[in-house]
């Protein structure tokens, strides 16, 4: 079986480096492309596994190569190279068929983690056509492989994220993203804050955010006291001035709620 063929697509050579050098001992073959021109020119030449795509490109930009990518190979697997600030490009890519997004600079981990499960999800789709053109019969392998593939895929967009104001929820990765910035959470922070937020504009009560935040039940009053500890760090991680909170509210005698109203 031929190793994968990855392009790498972006126009800072920092990008491609670290790329380069991430994937180069993981047995695939890499070339790169360092505009949207070249790397048209590439895949209308050459067959491709996975493109790794910057969006922001001049003055060609990454969706022409995402669509002409498409064009050329509808199962070529597309992994979106994002910045802080263009999440909202990403998830546009993603409801037309890009398998996931990275934040650049992603760390190494990170990034073989999602392309091998990127290849991984090609080729059981080049399998899954195989059977279907070989044996007609075997279609319950086909559902087996179905099965397989939504246990690796990330959730469809519309359930993935959520957005609150300034405040976007990525529910697969677990990560939230205030303004630009990336929220440096605690797993028992990002659930508090999940909670808050998906029953925004309703006020939750501190036995409650301990139970739905941290998985547990406790009196009323043990829950006020861990979780007036738990929207203090996030306060301070959130609101601009933390003594006067604006999206973390308290609300007296029935918890606190989250606020997307503050202006941006």
């Amino acid at each position: 079986m031929n190793p994968p063929r990855i392009l790498i697509v972006d126009d800072e050579e920092s990008i491609r480096f670290i790329l380069e050098r991430t994937l180069r001992n993981e047995g695939y073959i890499l070339e790169t492309a360092v505009h949207g021109g070249e790397a048209i020119q590439k895949i209308t030449q050459n067959h491709y596994d996975l493109i790794l795509l910057d969006l922001h490109m001049e003055p060609i930009g990454g969706m022409d190569v995402f669509n002409a990518a498409r064009a050329q190979d509808p199962d070529m697997m597309v992994i979106i190279l994002t910045a802080h600030g263009s999440l909202d490009s990403s998830v546009e890519a993603l409801r037309l068929g890009a398998f996931d997004y990275l934040f650049k600079p992603a760390d190494p981990k990170t990034i073989r983690q999602r392309v091998q499960e990127s290849l991984e999800k090609r080729r059981k789709e080049l399998q899954r056509q195989q059977l279907i053109a070989q044996i007609d019969s075997l279609r319950h392998i086909l559902n087996d492989l179905n099965d397989s593939d939504l246990s690796h895929s990330p959730p469809a967009v519309p359930d993935r994220f959520i957005r609150s104001g300034q405040l976007v929820i990525d529910s697969h990765h677990q990560v939230i993203t205030f303004g630009e910035e990336i929220l440096d959470l605690t797993t028992a922070e990002y659930n508090i804050l999940c909670t808050l937020v998906k029953h925004e504009p309703n006020p939750i009560s501190p036995r409650k955010l301990v139970n739905h935040g941290l998985g547990y039940d406790s009196e009323e009053h043990e829950a006020r006291e861990i979780i007036k500890w738990h929207i203090h760090k996030l306060r301070r991680k959130i609101e601009p001035n933390p003594s006067r909170p604006q999206y973390i509210k308290t609300v007296r005698y029935k918890g606190y709620m989250w606020s997307s109203q503050f202006p941006e």
